[in-house]
């Protein structure tokens, strides 16, 4: 089998994110690796050893498609939607058993910019605005290019789950200060009702009927596990079904498995604490892995998008429970301490941005304390709510404003009672106590400091805002202990602007995409403060792969600078060959001729999606066979 080049465009691989960040699917795909990652073979077979994502030697049956998906969440659902509408064939595997099991078709909605919703509502968000707003939020640590693209894709795509797919939307009210009637989309089952929601296959079942309906196919209860490696070039994913091993070899293949938050050694390793998982736990970083084992690199950007709505702890009975005070108590800015009894943050940014810096702040305190007196606890017990007990603050308490204003707690005490009887929970009489009962012998100290904070109304070690200090000062205390919680994982590979995984050398990968969660360079640590951020990204990876075409083998051409292109050498009689030093401008009339070609982007040419090199494609037609320097078992 000859893998032939055939591009696609851009719009496909760009769309919405942390389902690739939403759909961070892609389709388009293949960079040149260089010649330097064929001459560290040994380096490279030994990299996938230590991280077990090796291709066994043999595979019990063998498919061929042009682009396999591996992953079948809001990245690849879209990159699987703009692959079969660009004609070519498509094979998604996906360890779940149908399309309703990923983040991306049970989380509420995403970030976007320009939807039509928001143009009839008078919104004036502009994608300049939002991704300088995003890029200054990560200090400008993250793929600045692919999140534009991401940007520029979100409203469109709101827009087409309503008009091509079916599946309702509508406007989420701004929780987090944004500074716009609404950044955000909701899925609804009832198209007149925006508290409604549309989950699972009810979601991402019109996506799959359309592929389905254009020759894609779908692999469910199929596990990928390792990459097809010829020559540094990716050439499919092995994956493991029923006991069997099958091998899926494609010219491009997308892995976005969804991070690892199914992994708790994982996340310990990353984030040195237990983290409870709350999204899908299916995604344990077998995508991350394979892509590693590759060659590709690892990105710089680790965290959780976390718990927006209570603490948890991994003992309580549930984990974590909205309509518990003992859980919410966690994101309302009391007083939160460390193991040693020692305050580790300012807690009403906690409150404020709970799923974005409280899950840094989290991580941070590891397994951590909420420390309430009884005081605190009957006023949530008489009927107010948790933002008005702190003094109805909108300006330093917004997200309360927004979410808790009117919504007061049932059942307080009852449920208070419940986690001390749990054993995650402590209560005692004197201070002395509570902190012996839990081991933390400096939190008396912390204690008369932070009373005098409350005093004076004014933090003096982290400048907390005044309407979260509460005084602990009438026993009986609790401690209530939390450990972080994630909807999702931030880190995986690096990749560059059109999501192809790059290698040490910092040149992409041959034939690989990395997208969703697996995709380190979308999402920054702490998470961004959009709400519906990740799932904006999801479509990302459908446009990127349009934005690249395929290239021939490392061997046959060699980059040059100043966007000029070197002449390959000549294999076989009669084919024409791109003239040395040709500029990259005067070589489009090539495209169009008989031969097979593929696109490069010259090494030094600017980062723009649409600025390539051809390459004419001048090797002859190989058969498969087996690649004994790498066990991959694939291309030639």
């Amino acid at each position: 089998m000859a893998y032939e080049g055939r591009g696609l465009t851009r719009r496909g691989f760009i769309g919405l994110g942390s389902a690739a960040v939403f759909a961070a699917g892609a389709a388009g795909l293949a960079g040149c690796a260089p010649q330097s990652r064929k001459e560290s073979k040994g380096s490279d077979k030994a990299a996938r050893a230590d991280s077990g994502a090796v291709a066994k030697d043999s595979a019990d049956e063998t498919r061929q498609t042009d682009i396999v998906i591996v992953g079948a969440g809001g990245a690849g659902m879209w990159a699987a939607v703009e692959a079969v509408d660009a004609g070519k064939s498509v094979i998604v595997v996906e360890k779940g058993q149908n399309v309703g099991v990923s983040n991306g078709s049970i989380a509420g909605g995403p970030f976007m910019v320009q939807s039509q919703l928001q143009k009839d509502a008078g919104i004036t968000l502009t994608v300049n605005e939002a991704v300088e707003h995003i890029m200054d939020y990560a200090h400008w640590a993250t793929n600045a290019a692919a999140i534009r693209a991401a940007v520029e894709l979100s409203g469109d795509t709101i827009d087409r789950f309503t008009r091509d797919f079916g599946v309702a939307t509508g406007l989420r009210p701004d929780n987090y200060g944004a500074g716009h009637a609404s950044v955000r989309a909701n899925f609804q089952s009832d198209p007149k009702d925006s508290k409604t929601q549309a989950k699972g296959e009810d979601r991402m079942g019109p996506l799959q009927a359309h592929v389905e309906g254009k020759g894609g196919e779908f692999l469910f209860g199929t596990t990928g596990k390792a990459l097809l490696v010829d020559n540094g070039a990716v050439r499919g994913v092995q994956c493991e079904v029923d006991g069997k091993v099958v091998n899926i070899e494609a010219k491009q293949t997308i892995v976005c498995t969804g991070g690892f938050l199914g992994n708790a050694e994982k996340m310990q390793e990353h984030f040195g604490t237990h983290v409870n998982p709350l999204g899908n736990i299916l995604s344990v970083g077998e995508g991350i892995d394979m892509v590693k084992a590759a060659g590709g690199q690892l990105s710089t950007q680790w965290g959780i998008a976390g718990n927006e709505f209570t603490g948890s702890n991994q003992n309580a009975n549930g984990v974590w429970n909205r309509k518990s005070a003992a859980f919410t108590i966690g994101i309302y800015g009391t007083l939160l301490v460390n193991n040693q009894g020692r305050r580790f943050s300012n807690e009403g940014r906690f409150a404020n941005l709970p799923l974005a810096l409280g899950g840094a702040i989290s991580l941070l305190g590891g397994q951590y304390y909420a420390i309430v007196d009884q005081k605190y606890v009957d006023g949530l017990a008489s009927g107010v709510d948790a933002w008005t007990l702190c003094g109805s603050d909108e300006v330093n308490w917004r997200t309360g404003s927004m979410t808790l204003k009117g919504k007061p707690l049932e059942n307080v005490q009852e449920e208070m009672d419940k986690a001390v009887a749990e054993g995650w929970a402590f209560k005692a009489d004197t201070v002395e106590a509570l902190a012996e009962a839990i081991g933390a012998p400096d939190l008396t100290k912390t204690l008369d400091e932070y009373n005098g904070y409350c005093a004076a109304g004014e933090d003096g070690q982290f400048m907390k805002p005044a309407c979260f200090l509460q005084p602990v000062a009438e026993g009986p205390f609790y401690a209530l202990q939390y450990e972080p919680s994630a909807w999702v994982t931030i880190g995986g590979i690096r990749t560059n602007d059109h999501l192809q995984a790059i290698d040490a050398k910092g040149l992409p990968i041959e034939g690989l995409f990395v997208a969703g969660a697996d995709n380190g360079t979308l999402m920054s640590a702490p998470y961004c403060d959009y709400e519906g951020y990740s799932l904006s990204c999801a479509r990302t990876a459908a446009g990127a792969w349009r934005a690249s075409t395929p290239q021939p083998p490392s061997s046959l051409t060699a980059p040059s600078p100043h966007g000029l292109v070197s002449r390959p050498p000549l294999v076989g009689r009669g084919r024409p060959h791109v003239r040395v030093g040709m500029p990259v401008r005067s070589r489009a009339r090539f495209s169009k001729l008989p031969q097979r070609y593929s696109a490069r982007r010259e090494f030094g040419m600017r980062t723009d999606l649409r600025v390539w090199s051809l390459h004419c494609e001048t090797a002859p037609k190989r058969k498969l066979t087996r690649n004994s320097a790498l066990s991959s078992g694939v291309c030639t």
